[in-house]
């Protein structure tokens, strides 16, 4: 075969080759990605999940075994009444404390709440210790506190009722008492299904101002 003719073929195959082999590639659009799969593309995405699941497992808070458990829970271990009221007083004061400062809100929680921690529980806790004395095994055991502190003005910090029968047994209750040119009192209080809820037995009260005091919950 003649060499010219050898070279042709070499140079066409060659032609050829490039021209089905070599990509045709815009090289703007392929290693420029969008600012869409910039924002929403796999390597963006991840990391932005990671991080978020990692920020809510650092804001939750702690919950100990303890706060868990339920009053019932905590009385099984106990087989009498001199067992059970010490452990009866400390749950139903840290109650009184969680749903107080629910109650309260932040503006009248910030300015009464060492106050009522350390003056008003004490003589909450003195309280319920003194009714725990009165009931027998059972009834104590079944014994349970309320979670609905009332909002607005209600007087409801909570309640405790017998889990049998729904009956309340202690009304632990704030009223905001207003006497003519003395501004603004918080009356801290509870009732009994002993006097039938008629008696008011003062727990103590505390100055708030002469300005009306915001809504409970707020």
């Amino acid at each position: 075969m003649p060499k010219w003719l050898i070279k042709s073929f070499v140079t066409l195959v060659t032609i050829l080759t490039l021209g089905t082999v070599v990509p045709s590639v815009n090289y703007h659009t392929e290693q420029k990605p969008s600012s869409k799969e910039s924002i929403n593309g796999p390597s963006a995405q991840s990391p932005r999940t990671e991080l978020t699941v990692d920020a809510v497992e650092e804001a939750a808070p702690e919950i100990t075994e303890e706060t868990e458990r339920s009053w019932s829970t905590i009385a099984s271990q106990y087989d009498n009444v001199d067992e059970m009221i010490p452990h009866f007083q400390t749950y139903a004061v840290e109650e009184a404390k969680t749903q107080g400062f629910v109650k309260f809100g932040d503006t009248i929680g910030k300015r009464l709440g060492d106050t009522y921690t350390q003056s008003i529980l004490p003589k909450f806790g003195e309280a319920v210790a003194s009714l725990g004395n009165t009931m027998d095994v059972d009834t104590l055991k079944n014994l349970a506190v309320s979670n609905n502190p009332a909002g607005g003005t209600g007087e409801r910090i909570l309640n405790l009722y017998d889990e049998r029968t729904g009956k309340e047994i202690l009304k632990f209750h704030v009223r905001r008492d207003h006497p003519p040119q003395d501004g603004y009192w918080f009356n801290f209080h509870y009732h009994t299904a002993e006097d039938q809820y008629q008696v008011h037995h003062e727990l103590g009260k505390v100055y708030w101002d002469k300005n009306t005091p915001p809504q409970w919950m707020s």
